[in-house]
């Protein structure tokens, strides 16, 4: 009886929904424009070197942590951001066969709620927009 009450305890503790985590981009627009030009400038900064990328009325701003050319046609750049809490800019480029420039990434912090995501628009620019994490990013 007793291991059967601790065993029904133990379930409905796990079941228990856990606290939402803060927004860090609550005061950031849904949608901000992110030029490939400032985008670029994170392939030609090299490793511990300070980066800030300008994206309408957002600032990244952050050391370079990682810079790797993977492939011939593929580099990634990770960026950390101590004013934003240590939040991560991970992206990458990649070059296509027809030598055009595809660039992706995100900006997450595993404490918070909410990130940015970057979205090629259909007339190629590109845009950061706000995606939500919380239920995407497991608590370890």
């Amino acid at each position: 009886m007793v291991c059967t009450l601790l065993i029904a305890s133990y379930h409905i503790q796990a079941q228990t929904a856990k606290q939402s985590r803060p927004h860090l981009f609550k005061n950031v627009s849904q949608k901000i424009i992110a030029p490939v030009s400032e985008l670029d400038k994170a392939f030609h900064t090299p490793e511990g070197s300070n980066l800030e990328i300008k994206m309408n009325n957002f600032l990244f701003r952050g050391v370079v942590t990682s810079s790797i050319k993977r492939y011939d046609n593929l580099y990634s750049v990770i960026i950390k951001s101590p004013s934003l809490n240590n939040a991560v800019f991970a992206l990458s480029k990649r070059i296509n066969d027809d030598k055009s420039v595809t660039y992706v990434g995100r900006i997450i912090n595993e404490k918070f709620a909410d990130g940015m995501e970057l979205v090629q628009e259909r007339d190629g620019s590109y845009t950061m927009n706000k995606i939500q994490t919380e239920f995407l990013l497991q608590d370890f």
